[in-house]
């Protein structure tokens, strides 16, 4: 080990020396933990991925971390241009290792990318976390190029995308998250070794992609899921009476009309899409 990671005292001093004050608007909280730090970097595998992608690194904490555990090919996504002293000198020192973009990951070009085998890992800002993962799921749909995500989240938050169904927390971000991806929660993160310090809990979910089914487009799948979701305390033939009447539901789809929409599994609803893009194909 090169011990590259650096300790409280030093991240709190190199916030002080740049002048930075971590954004509220941005949702910047940090960890300098380097026990957390390194169990977080140690759900990937340095060996099993081509290039990994970190969005919001900030201080360079996981970015170090990762260096330290042997990652070689790193891709920095940045928004705030103020890191872009820390961030500099680290890439300044690892320059066959970091690749260093100052952009806002919502805009991110990812289907520019050459390599197929790429891993993600981000502390996601709390205000835009659901952003950047739904963006990350339509990516993958498209390219698959995302083999696992390791994605922090504020824990109800993480919840929702590895609820199962029947539960109160399960909708449409379990189901698409789902749909490309096993996910889980790999363990659950105290406020108090974050700085500043938040006032929930955070949780690291691990996302690990699965086989897409070729003959299902995600967006059918969102219009069906957005549908019956608009108004879960509702029956299911209530809320897709637009596009699919009850009979149909009943004796084609093999679904229960009077069911409601969180009582539906992610594979029924899979099912669901799969044929209603076959039946409306051939009207």
């Amino acid at each position: 080990m090169s011990k590259i990671l650096k300790n409280t005292k030093y991240y709190k001093k190199l916030l002080e020396l740049e002048d930075i004050k971590p954004s509220k608007k941005l949702g910047q909280n940090f960890i300098f933990d380097k026990n957390i730090l390194n169990k977080i970097v140690s759900l990937l595998d340095p060996t099993s991925t081509d290039l990994v992608i970190e969005i919001g690194p900030g201080l360079g904490g996981l970015t170090e971390a990762m260096l330290d555990s042997g990652f070689k090919n790193i891709l920095l996504i940045e928004k705030d241009k103020k890191f872009s002293n820390i961030l500099g000198d680290i890439k300044s020192r690892f320059p066959k290792n970091l690749n260093l973009q100052f952009e806002d990951a919502l805009n991110f070009d990812f289907s520019s990318l050459e390599f197929t085998n790429i891993s993600i890992i981000s502390n996601l800002p709390y205000n835009v976390a659901t952003k950047i993962l739904t963006k990350l799921l339509f990516e993958q749909y498209h390219s698959e190029k995302f083999n696992k995500l390791i994605l922090m989240f504020q824990r109800e938050v993480a919840e929702r995308i590895v609820a199962k169904h029947s539960t109160k927390n399960y909708g449409r971000l379990s189901i698409i998250s789902q749909y490309l991806y096993e996910c889980s929660i790999s363990f659950n993160l105290n406020p108090s070794i974050f700085y500043p310090k938040p006032k929930v809990e955070s949780s690291i979910v691990t996302f690990i992609s699965k086989k897409i089914p070729s003959n299902l487009k995600i967006s059918t799948l969102e219009q069906i899921t957005r549908l019956s979701f608009n108004q879960r305390r509702k029956m299911i033939k209530s809320n897709l009476k637009d596009i699919i009447d009850e009979k149909t539901l009943r004796e084609v789809y093999d679904i229960n009309p009077n069911s409601r929409p969180e009582n539906i599994s992610t594979n029924d609803y899979i099912r669901i899409s799969q044929l209603y893009e076959k039946l409306n194909a051939s009207n």
